[in-house]
This record gives C-alpha cells, structure tokens and sequence, in this order.
C-alpha cells in the first residue's frame, strides 16, 4: 500500500509539474508573439548557434551582423548600441541548450521558463540565508514581489541572465552554510557572466574563503574555472583577445546606464568628478566591510554580500536596470529582520517597505526616469541593509530580541 501511493504522489508531481511547464510555455509564447524584446537573449543564442551549427567564431563581424539584424531589423547606424558578443566562451557553452531551438520566439519562451522559475528560487532560497520562516502570506507578498517588480519583469522581458548570476551565488552561500564547500565554489566559478554586477561577490567570496581557511571552495573555484576554460580553448583556442575587445567596444558605446554617464548629463562641467568621487566612497565602503567580514560566520558573509550587490552600480560600471535583480535578496534580508526583530510593528512596517519600493520604482519607470534607478535605489537599499545590520549579522539570542518579537 505504501508503495503504491509513494509511486501515485510521484505521478501526481510529475504530471502537476508537466501541466504547469505547459502552461508557462503557453503563456509565454503568446507574450513574445505580442511584446517585443528579448535583445539579451539574442547575443548569446545567435553566437552559440553560429558557432555549434556551422563553426562560425561567436566573436567575428559575421555573427554581429545577424544579431544586429535581428535586433534593429535594418543595418545599424552608428549611434546605435553594437550587440557584440562580450560573453566568455566558456559562459557562452552554458546556453547550448537553448541554441539547438532554431526558432528564436521558441528559444526565447523557453528561457523565459527558466528565468521565472529561478526567480522564485531566489526568493526561496533568500528567505533560507535570512534564516526566516514567514507565514504564508507573507510568503506569498515575497514571492509576487519578486516576480513582478519592476527589474524582474524587464529581465524577463529583455531576457537577461542576470538570475543565473543570482541564483549560482546566493545557491552557493546556502552551500556553504552546509558545508558543501566544492559545491560552493563550482558555483561561484560560474557567476563570471555579468561581472559588472557580480565582479565585486566574486572577490569578496575569495577573501572570505582564504580568512576562514576554506580551502576546499577555493578548489572548486578553481576546478571548475579550470575545466571550462581547456574545455573552451580546446573548442576555440583563440577566442579571449576578441572577447575583450567586443566587451570594451561594448563599454564605449555607452548606451548602457551608469552613474558616470547620468552625473555628466545632469552637471557637464564637474559630473565625472562626482562620479569619480562616488565611486571611491563606495570603494571605501567595501573595503571596510570586506575587512569586517574576515573571518565572520555565513551570516556575516550573507549581509556583505547584499551590501556589495547593492552599492555595486554606484562604482561607474555599466549597469542595466535587470541587473538590479542580483540585490533583491538584500531587500528581502532587510525584511526578514523588521519582522523578527521588531515584532508587529515590524511587519507592519515590513509591508510597507515592499509597497513603497514596489509602487516607487514602477511611478520611475513610467515617468520615464530609468537612468536615476541605477543611483538611487542602491543608495536606498544601502541605507535599509545598515539600519539592519546589527540584527541581521547576529543571531537572534537576546532577551530583548525575543522579547521585542512577542511583543
């Protein structure tokens, strides 16, 4: 009898899960067919295509034409942002599965499916590190906050990658706290895709590793680095000199946001200073809590994280409002805290916090002023993780903790 309703529970997953992967991709495939985009996902599934199908280099003026093809319909003018293919090679090989799909409205619903379910896993396993479990409707306020804001629904508009970045990081802190220490480090090896916005993680991770004496994470770093990189100069041995210069051909095209280009359009005559200066101060602050977090335990480790993804874009990189969606786990980290720590008034004013920055980001965008988000919500963000910070790096062991929460 067991047996058969361990074998009837499994058929009702597997069939539950085909219905709802079914209907996604439904519903997917009608959202590209009406809303134009996918521009992301473009580079690197014509330059993998190009490349597995009829062995052209991802990187050459061939597979840069058929991108900008696709993507402006007409040939390119020169004030136009290139497209050119700035994606590692052995990043590049992570979507061959999507590059055997020949349509690209296929390709593109199908990715969608992929970016929606790794969505709620970031959800998920943000609230895991927070070491929080919230009733169910608050559960459920995280999860439609995460999948509805508005860096969320651009992702998966534009079809950025940014959430295997999140996913592949965040996935590898909760490894950690359980002590699958390679698991980690072959994980943190492939968050090398958008370094613009994980480049900072990844070093804080490396440091971290070597002052808590985890040598085993810095293996599987390099383990993994090692096998991706021969596998990719095997396939392509002369591939790294063209991706660097398509990625600083990328960089100076400048049609991508950042906080240099946004200070010199508002104050021409000393807005690279400002941002010059802004970017030093968030140097800074790095520098300080990358020293703090020497030695610390996970917990410690989560909080800098989140402060590193969000004060990231203030350091002058190139930055996309998708990208915004590696710092969600900052906001649900801030969240976890007013709610554990600060009892109904901190629900209450947890519940706040998500509508206000919900409702806030989305006024921005329609008032047409996107540029300011990659200013001022990491600034704001940053604020709300430092006005938490004693609670979120320490466990909740205090009487006046517990009872706070009671209360």
């Amino acid at each position: 009898m067991r047996n058969a309703r361990n074998i009837s529970i499994a058929l009702f997953i597997i069939f539950f899960i085909i219905a709802v992967g079914g209907g996604l991709f439904w519903a997917n495939l009608n959202f590209v067919h009406r809303v134009p985009g996918g521009q992301d996902l473009v580079v690197p599934w014509k330059a993998i295509r190009n490349f597995m199908m009829d062995g052209v280099t991802p990187y050459g003026d061939l597979t840069a034409l058929n991108i900008q093809s696709i993507i402006y319909k007409q040939p390119i003018l020169p004030e136009q942002y290139p497209y050119l293919v700035n994606i590692p090679l052995f990043m590049l090989m992570l979507y061959l599965p999507f590059g055997w799909i020949g349509d690209f409205g296929l390709a593109r619903a199908a990715w969608m499916i992929f970016l929606e379910v790794g969505l709620v896993w970031l959800a998920i396993i943000s609230v895991r590190l927070a070491h929080w479990k919230p009733i169910w409707v608050f559960t459920l306020i995280i999860l439609l906050f995460c999948v509805f804001c508005l860096p969320s629904v651009i992702m998966l508009t534009a079809g950025n990658s940014i959430i295997l970045q999140a996913l592949v990081i965040y996935t590898a802190l909760r490894a950690i706290e359980l002590g699958s220490d390679e698991l980690a480090g072959g994980l943190v090896a492939l968050s090398l895709l958008n370094v613009e916005a994980t480049g900072m993680v990844f070093i804080l991770l490396i440091i971290w590793a070597l002052s808590t004496d985890r040598w085993r994470i810095l293996g599987g770093i390099g383990m993994m680095l090692v096998v991706l990189i021969v596998t990719s100069l095997i396939l392509m041995p002369t591939w790294i000199l063209p991706f660097f210069a398509a990625t600083l051909a990328n960089w100076q095209a400048g049609a991508i946001f950042s906080t240099y280009g946004l200070f010199e359009s508002w104050m021409p005559g000393i807005g690279q200073r400002l941002a010059q200066m802004l970017a030093v101060g968030a140097l800074a602050i790095l520098f300080m809590e990358f020293r703090a977090a020497r030695g610390k335990d996970p917990r410690w480790l989560f909080w800098t994280v989140c402060l590193t993804a969000a004060i990231t874009p203030l350091l002058g990189m190139p930055f996309t409002t998708s990208m915004l969606v590696f710092s969600l786990p900052g906001v649900f980290l801030v969240v976890s805290v007013m709610t554990q720590r600060w009892g109904g008034f901190g629900f209450g004013s947890a519940i706040i916090l998500l509508a206000g920055l919900f409702l806030g980001v989305w006024a921005i965008q329609l008032q047409g002023n996107t540029p300011i988000l990659i200013l001022f919500y990491p600034l704001i963000l940053t604020l709300l993780l430092y006005s938490v910070r004693w609670g979120a790096v320490r466990p909740q062991r205090l009487w006046a903790d517990e009872f706070g929460r009671k209360n």
